[in-house]
């Protein structure tokens, strides 16, 4: 059996074991007692969502931790009081903050203060580069851990900002520089990071090859771009769930046109993790893949539930280097707004992972 064959065999076993996503509210019911949270303080509201939710059906939780950000106080401090006040409401005198470095260790820290035996991990306010770390973490553990998560009940770029943008602009070459200055989301300044743990490995004489989630600023990117001198690429558009949202997928073509070209773009939808693992696994696999003749980066910025299934297949794909574009600053006053639907599945590790 070859190399890659296996590692397919894998994802497969993993798709078999795992379970979709499953609303939240009905998931909860009857656990009062007998689950604790693990929840990190973000600038979104939408970090709130599960705590809320808890907090108004009147769950009560054996346990909470909250992994405050220890690089970001001012950042993160938006919603703090009202963590703090919900903690009291769920889990009265029975929660605790531990810092949060973006490495995960604030969640094996939790997971050892936490008596429960089924954890659930809220990653609705977790970075892009932090979530791998915690992912890990959960995954080390003994605990039946379940992954929750929220959505935001509207994103930016809002959908008038976005219309108002495009009248603005006849020269597609210009629109990606319009987008990065404007004040959303996060500025237009980035640095490469190699996720720790999933660094991959190179093979003697390889070339490289970029698989990338399409940002909605190009500057993000571009910077990832420039790090190395990739052969090929794959670039991939979120589709969103909800049908209002629909326009964001054009909009996300359209605003990294100047640097996709006509090179391939993959449509895939920013929910259903089990799925997203299920088509890049599909394309890692497929006959004269860029797995087959390359050393593949990954570039994780696209949705929590995409970025789920990329942990997934870093475990199992060892090779596989996890790379990702942090911002210099962040405009929590223009992230996302509100508090959508929240969601709940169960965490599966992958069976004999590669090493």
């Amino acid at each position: 059996m070859s190399h890659i064959s296996l590692e397919q065999e894998l994802c497969q076993d993993y798709l078999s074991r795992s379970e979709n996503e499953q609303p939240f509210d009905g998931w909860v019911e009857g656990r009062t007692g007998t689950s604790a949270l693990l929840a990190a303080e973000g600038f979104e509201k939408r970090s709130l969502g599960l705590l809320e939710h808890l907090a108004r059906t009147k769950t009560q939780l054996s346990g909470l931790v909250i992994g405050r950000y220890k690089h970001a106080p001012d950042l993160n401090k938006r919603y703090r009081k009202r963590f703090e006040t919900l903690a009291e409401v769920v889990s009265p005198g029975k929660w605790k903050v531990f810092d949060n470095l973006n490495d995960g260790q604030w969640v094996q820290a939790g997971l050892e203060w936490l008596e429960a035996d089924d954890v659930i991990l809220d990653i609705s306010g977790i970075s892009n580069r932090g979530l791998f770390g915690a992912l890990d973490a959960a995954a080390a553990s003994s605990r039946n851990v379940f992954v929750g998560y929220s959505e935001a009940k509207e994103y930016w770029p809002k959908k008038r900002d976005w219309r108002e943008l495009e009248k603005s602009f006849s020269d597609n070459t210009i629109l990606p520089e319009m987008v990065d200055e404007k004040p959303w989301l996060f500025s237009y300044e980035h640095r490469v990071e190699i996720i720790p743990g999933h660094e991959g490995y190179d093979a003697a004489g390889a070339g490289r090859a970029l698989i990338a989630f399409l940002p909605f600023k190009c500057a993000r990117l571009a910077a990832v771009l420039g790090e190395e001198d990739y052969r090929e690429f794959l670039f991939i558009a979120g589709r969103p769930r909800l049908r209002k949202n629909a326009w964001r997928l054009e909009a996300l073509r359209k605003i990294n046109s100047p640097l996709t070209r006509e090179r391939p773009v993959m449509e895939m939808s920013t929910f259903a993790y089990r799925s997203a693992l299920s088509e890049l696994a599909s394309r890692m696999f497929s006959e004269n893949s860029l797995l087959c003749k390359y050393d593949v980066h990954l570039a994780i910025m696209g949705s929590k539930l995409q970025l789920v299934a990329s942990w997934v297949l870093s475990r199992i794909i060892r090779s596989l280097t996890i790379v990702t574009s942090v911002p210099a600053r962040y405009y929590p006053e223009a992230f996302s707004e509100g508090i959508g639907a929240s969601w709940v599945f169960r965490l599966v590790v992958p069976h004999g992972e590669l090493v």
